[in-house]
């Protein structure tokens, strides 16, 4: 029997790569998914991949930078699929080269899909996955690299992540909310 069967999941940044293998891995185990990125056409690839392979998934585009978007991700996702147990951030824009190297705009645009969209979507969900919830964050061991050079801002803001998870961990654990971070 599938370990996660009536479970439902949403999935950011899961038209391809790692986001598209947690995906996979999750709807193996029965999960029904919310598949989430910001090019729709790879998010429906990835959906349609799962129903061939027997799971129920629906296909959102959706902009981690833009609570907005967010939040109707997050309230399609419960409409569609009944309810909400897990979320799992993934999507990351990553700012990597060296500190002189590194632009404003490029590490603002880690903090916006790193940190500070996990923090809001673990907010926006945390109403649905209060009493049998689960988050997993993704950042990175990077952060404890003994040679930093090119690493400095990827580092930083993967490790806001690893911070708010234990703070969530902390806070949440009460209400049956379980928050990991994956390095």
């Amino acid at each position: 029997m599938a370990r996660l069967t009536g479970k439902v999941a949403l999935v950011t940044g899961a038209g391809q790569g790692v986001g598209q293998g947690i995906a996979f891995a999750l709807a193996a185990e029965g999960a029904k998914l919310a598949v989430t990125g910001r090019t729709l056409a790879k998010c429906e690839a990835s959906r349609d991949e799962i129903i061939k392979r027997g799971g129920e998934a629906i296909a959102i585009a959706c902009d981690v930078k833009n609570l907005e978007s967010m939040q109707s991700c997050v309230d399609q996702s419960v409409a569609e699929l009944g309810g909400l147990n897990i979320l799992v951030n993934n999507a990351q824009e990553v700012p990597l080269g060296s500190l002189m190297d590194v632009t404003d705009d490029a590490f603002e645009a880690g903090w916006q899909s790193g940190p500070q969209a996990t923090m809001r979507l673990m907010k926006l969900c945390y109403p649905h996955l209060k009493g049998d919830g689960s988050i997993i964050n993704l950042a990175s061991s990077a952060a404890k690299r003994w040679d930093m050079t090119g690493y400095g801002a990827y580092a930083a803001v993967k490790d806001a992540i690893r911070s708010l998870t234990r703070a969530a961990a902390c806070e949440w654990g009460p209400d049956n909310i379980r928050t990991n971070v994956i390095l």
